[in-house]
């Protein structure tokens, strides 16, 4: 983690010096699956056995379900002889499943998983499929630099990488214009806009709090606008205290902001898609979240003509910068060492994650960790100016929740819902997160 920064740099660097097309690479594999290999050593004209696959991912609505759908629909069309079945939940709903089905040794064949800390326990248990020896085929050569990280455990790699997502500072310009209200680049000038917003009866930031996920993002941008990357990630590694002044710092800017009234009104029972329906309305100013919102945006285009990405806000005199990121490869597919067909179902793996990544940088769901040659200019304009403004990044932390994993994350987001409504004070959050297992 400590190299993140330059990981990533390079594999965005990397994204278009190479091709690996979908199909090409879905056709050789087919070619040579196993599927075919009776038939090619002609040892046998018995028709092949049919293999059915289970798939579970976290898609039941959003930018990458119709992908998804499509992928498995044209696989299962060139491969009747390996049939893929698919099961989603909502995000958090999905946690709790799969955490659930790998404790009772009930995880499907291939399945939707973050890297780091949330797959961890999984991997010690021996619930996963180590990837090493199905990708000596040139596998790794056909991803972005870096993209394996997350998704390594003592030395082996156990899922593969589909894409990589940045927090972003989304702002309505048009609402700042007319209400003649300075864009803030300082955390003080945040303020002062959250205040003269909701002064004209304007709720300034949208958050859907019920999902806890959406109100962690603001902390953790602070956390780090306060200590910086090596702080941070120091931290999440239990190489530093949460307890040292720049997170005591962070978690009183954010009960500064909540006490301000920055957040929209009844934002606690919100849901993530309830919050971003307002925003998306074009009645709130500023959002920040995930990249993947600037494809949600193509619901809007009147309202995304009058949005442009920003860094978030600096701290004025604090250790971090406006070029360090929330985010990283964490998203993964991986393979459960219960499965009855390893190599049908690695073949299928590699085929979906590969895929998914070209096809979601196309339509601007998430930006690439397999090498890919796109035409730019079809690329989505506000994703195009992500990558843009990542360009001097200088440090990338992941989101906590994915990193601490299972009930730390689960307590690291739950600290943030009482924090933000003042049912702990910014020392005591610093002293329970620094309690948790890391």
């Amino acid at each position: 983690m400590c190299n993140m920064k330059k990981i990533i740099v390079l594999a965005l660097a990397s994204l278009l010096t190479f091709s690996a097309t979908a199909c090409s690479s879905g056709n050789k594999e087919a070619n040579n699956g196993v599927g075919n290999k009776a038939e090619s050593a002609g040892q046998s004209s018995a028709p092949v056995k049919k293999v059915n696959l289970k798939l579970w991912t976290i898609w039941p609505s959003g930018d990458f379900k119709p992908i998804r759908d499509e992928l498995v629909a044209k696989w299962n069309k060139d491969h009747p002889d390996i049939q893929v079945d698919v099961e989603s939940a909502e995000n958090d709903a999905y946690k709790t499943k799969v955490q659930t089905a790998a404790a009772a040794d009930g995880l499907p064949d291939v399945f939707f998983s973050y890297g780091a800390g949330f797959s961890k326990p999984f991997v010690d248990g021996g619930k996963v499929l180590a990837l090493d020896e199905y990708l000596k085929d040139g596998t790794k050569e056909k991803l972005t630099a870096g993209s394996l990280d997350n998704l390594t455990y003592n030395s082996k790699v156990y899922g593969l990488p589909y894409t990589m997502w940045l927090g972003t500072f989304f702002v309505n310009q048009e609402l700042f214009d007319k209400n003649n209200i300075k864009v803030p680049t300082t955390y003080t000038e945040l303020l002062e806009a959250v205040k003269a917003f909701r002064a004209k009866g304007i709720d300034p930031m949208a958050v859907g709090g019920k999902d806890l996920w959406t109100s962690e993002f603001y902390h953790n941008i602070l956390a780090l606008r306060e200590g910086g990357t090596k702080l941070n990630n120091d931290a999440l590694r239990g190489k530093a205290s949460f307890e040292d002044a720049a997170f005591t710092k962070a978690a009183g800017k954010l009960q500064e902001l909540a006490k301000a009234d920055a957040f929209m009104k009844g934002y606690m029972g919100l849901s993530r898609d309830e919050s971003e329906a307002v925003f998306l309305a074009g009645k709130i100013p500023m959002y920040y979240n995930g990249s993947w919102f600037a494809k949600t945006l193509d619901t809007a285009p009147d309202v995304k003509a009058k949005v442009k990405v920003m860094k978030f806000p600096v701290i004025e005199g604090a250790a971090g910068n406006e070029n360090e990121w929330v985010g990283g490869v964490l998203d993964t597919f991986m393979v459960s060492s219960k499965t009855k067909y390893p190599e049908q179902a690695v073949q299928f793996l590699k085929y979906l994650t590969e895929n998914l990544s070209s096809e979601g940088y196309k339509v601007g769901a998430g930006l690439p960790t397999w090498k890919t040659k796109v035409d730019e200019s079809k690329i989505d304009p506000v994703l195009k100016d992500v990558l843009a403004a990542f360009n001097k990044s200088t440090g990338v932390v992941p989101l906590y929740d994915l990193y601490l994993g299972g009930k730390q994350g689960e307590t690291h987001m739950n600290l943030v819902a009482k924090l933000l409504a003042s049912k702990v004070t910014p020392q005591e959050f610093g002293a329970q997160m620094q309690a948790l297992e890391r």
